[in-house]
């Protein structure tokens, strides 16, 4: 037993043994690994980059830049690549003696030098780029410069007149470009190649400028000494032949106004000539505004006068109209006001519009008046027609208003006596069929229906004599008249098709007397309360006695005696 015990551990150990002979092996793949990383590493190219700035002028910045860029190798071949070696020697250490957690960590350690040494060959790789990149911008910055520096200085010689007096200021500033590019390459031999790239754009930016100036010129010299006169002159012989047709244009102040804009153009020249164009700029922007200021004021009165002529004769006419009908409202009121009531307030209207009326007459004068002088001012006559419209458009709109009120009581009037005389006919028509029906009597709350109909209609006929006559209180007479009426009209035909309706359930339940002495009894009773005029409750006990012999019978008939 002993010996199985011994003989168990023995096996245990070979196990494990072998676990870790195992786990050591796979983790020396890693340390290979590393190791072939290393070899990779080893062969970034830091110096052949580096040397990619030997073919500058290695002086000055460049020089520095240079110096600094390798020294960075030295410090990243000694910070991190050297400690690399000692890293994976002492990971194959620690694997000897099976730490393996040991041999992990200078591995990983390992690794994180060679990620900082590639990264700082990847930085010293973008630098040398962008100083080269740098370099060759400043060349063809410095190219463009050279090309624009002849052709301004050969355009201002060979076109000298396009330029006035700015051809000498444009030649002393594009003369003193030259000093400037020699200037660049005297900072590009001393290897100043950031001082230099400044320089050039500065340069680049100064010489752009210039050409903007040489582009601009001409076209303000142009405007300065023909647009502008050539405008100042159209505007003066325009407003000239306008008023020769009639245009009051005093307000425009034409003579003042160019006089002084000449002043004004005036300085634009002296201002192009020491190349200040921005502010030569704003001086013609400022005399363009007022020219167009000028111009608008024209063009409104000339749209003025148009609008004038298009609705000069339609306003005419409204004003006419409101004085017309005026007088055809103030001829008609007093007898209209011995016939039918009226308002006040629309009496006071009429007067109140009339002096309104009367007072638009004189505006509209004095616009025919303003109309017939040698100079108008058509904005003044434009402004005044506006108002015109406008306030008579509102009289005639409440004369109109108050004209149809004054028709619409005759019209009201003749509405409700024809509707009186209709409600007597129908009230002596319905009479009549309550006289010709199967009632045993007209019922009493009929003849006191008909009785306050007629005394209704007496004393709306008797108002319809008095004057003035309130056509309102008489229409609504009239209207509860009617309301009447429907009422009595309603009741009627309930109670003749009630009437109707009982008769047939009696004289059907005949049938079922000699059979059946409840139907018998229950139609009795029927017969009794049709005699007294109380068909509803007549109908109720017919209909309960048939029902009781003859389901559904009752509904039948209801509907022949509608049908018919």
């Amino acid at each position: 037993m002993i010996l199985y015990i011994i003989l168990a551990i023995i096996i245990i150990i070979l196990i494990a043994v072998g676990i870790m002979f195992y786990l050591r092996s796979n983790k020396r793949k890693m340390v290979e690994q590393a190791e072939e990383r290393k070899l990779k590493v080893q062969q970034l190219p830091f110096e052949d980059n580096l040397e990619k700035l030997s073919a500058l002028n290695l002086k000055g910045e460049t020089r520095t830049k240079y110096d600094a860029l390798k020294q960075d190798t030295l410090d990243h071949t000694n910070n991190y690549l050297a400690p690399v070696e000692e890293k994976i020697h002492d990971a194959e250490l620690q694997l000897d003696k099976f730490q393996f957690a040991g041999a992990q960590t200078e591995i990983d350690d390992a690794h994180e030098l060679m990620d900082r040494y590639e990264a700082g060959y990847q930085s010293q790789v973008d630098e040398v780029n962008e100083i080269l990149s740098l370099h060759k911008d400043n060349e063809a910055i410095y190219e463009k410069c050279k090309i624009d520096y002849r052709e301004m200085k050969r355009d201002v010689l060979a076109n000298r007149h396009q330029f006035g007096e700015a051809a000498a200021p444009l030649e002393k500033r594009i003369e003193a470009f030259e000093p400037e590019l020699d200037q660049y390459d005297m900072l590009k031999e001393e290897g100043n190649y950031v001082q230099a790239h400044n320089h050039i754009n500065g340069l680049n930016d100064s010489i752009n400028e210039t050409k903007g100036y040489m582009d601009e010129i001409p076209d303000l010299i142009r405007e300065t000494q023909k647009e502008l006169p050539g405008q100042f002159q159209d505007l003066k012989y325009g407003c000239r032949d306008l008023k020769v047709n009639g245009y009051d244009l005093d307000h425009v102040k034409i003579d003042g106004t160019l006089q002084s804009l000449k002043t004004e153009l005036n300085f634009v020249e002296p201002m192009i000539s020491r190349l200040e164009l921005q502010e030569a700029n704003d001086k013609l922007q400022q005399i363009n505004d007022k020219l167009d200021e000028m111009y608008d004021l024209i063009e409104h009165e000339v749209k003025a006068k148009n609008e004038v002529e298009e609705t000069k004769e339609d306003i005419t006419n409204e004003l006419f109209k409101a004085r017309e009908m005026n007088y055809t409202l103030r001829t008609e009121i007093d007898y209209i006001r011995e016939n039918y009531f009226i308002n006040e307030s629309d009496v006071h209207s009429i007067r109140q519009h009339e002096n309104e009326i009367q007072n638009l007459v004189v505006v509209y004068d004095d616009i025919l008046k303003e109309m017939s002088k040698s100079a108008v001012r058509y904005s003044e006559v434009k402004d005044n027609l506006e108002y015109l419209d406008e306030h008579v458009k509102v009289i005639n709109e409440e004369q109109e208003k108050l004209q149809n009120h004054l028709i619409q009581l005759r019209e009201d009037e003749a509405e409700a006596e024809d509707n009186l005389l209709k409600i007597q006919s129908k009230k002596e028509e319905i009479y009549r069929r309550l006289l010709a029906s199967n009632l045993t009597s007209v019922p009493e709350r009929f003849v006191i229906m008909k009785n306050e109909i007629d005394h209704e209609v007496r004393a709306v006929s008797e108002q319809f004599n008095e004057r003035p006559l309130h056509v309102k209180q008489l229409k609504d007479k009239v209207s509860k008249i009617v309301i009447q009426m429907n009422t009595f009209e309603d009741e009627a035909n309930d109670i003749l098709v009630n009437a109707v309706y009982a008769e047939r359930l009696i004289q059907y339940g005949n049938r079922y007397r000699k059979d059946h002495h409840s139907v018998d009894k229950s139609l009795n009773e029927a017969e009794r309360l049709f005699k007294n005029n109380r068909y509803k409750r007549s109908i109720e006990v017919s209909e309960q006695a048939l029902e009781s012999v003859e389901p559904g019978i009752t509904k039948h008939i209801e509907n022949e005696v509608i049908k018919g």
